[in-house]
């Protein structure tokens, strides 16, 4: 697959397989991450332990539900509805807390993460929720359990597997966004 071609066929999976991801795919996809251009230092946590995704999974659920955030609070009253979808890899990009550019490098680095899990025909789909929880102090305990180190701030995550046949929570097909002026 070209590069046109997978940017133009990557999608925001919501709901995974209980399948894990071969070592070899998963490293790829972090290696990629790393070479995204950047500003500054950043760190990738890799959560594939099950007792920790859930833990995240749950804390994010609640945050959502108590964020006063309307789209926030709705996506989390849906029935089954789990904010890292089920999947057996979920990402976490941290920065320091005092990095002027975290949101930059980091979100480069998951959109590079995104775009070859899509080219290894892996599902995968980015993530704000989690800094909802994560960057709250009293889950500090957490964030350390999921490889944030200390003075660093959650800035994004991804999630990773293989796509499950229904996916539910989706919020619509994708469309092309942003507007454009050219200026000769």
């Amino acid at each position: 697959m070209d590069i046109s071609e997978t940017i133009l066929s990557r999608k925001s999976i919501r709901a995974y397989l209980d399948r894990p991801i071969p070592r070899d795919d998963l490293e790829k996809i972090i290696t990629v991450g790393q070479w995204a251009p950047n500003a500054g230092a950043f760190q990738i946590s890799v959560v594939r332990n099950a007792d920790i995704r859930r833990k995240i999974n749950d804390r994010t659920h609640d945050a959502m539900v108590r964020s006063g955030n309307a789209f926030l609070q709705e996506r989390a009253s849906l029935p089954g509805y789990e904010p890292l979808y089920g999947a057996p890899v979920l990402i976490l990009l941290s920065a320091p807390a005092d990095a002027p550019y975290a949101a930059f490098n980091t979100g480069l680095a998951a959109e590079n993460m995104l775009l070859e899990a899509t080219g290894l025909g892996l599902g995968s789909c980015f993530l704000v929720s989690p800094t909802l929880a994560l960057n709250k102090e009293d889950n500090h305990d957490l964030a350390q359990e999921a490889g944030i180190p200390d003075g660093h701030t959650l800035q994004c995550a991804i999630v990773v597997g293989y796509a499950a046949a229904e996916n539910r929570f989706t919020v619509g097909e994708r469309a092309r966004k942003g507007s454009v002026r050219y200026i000769d």
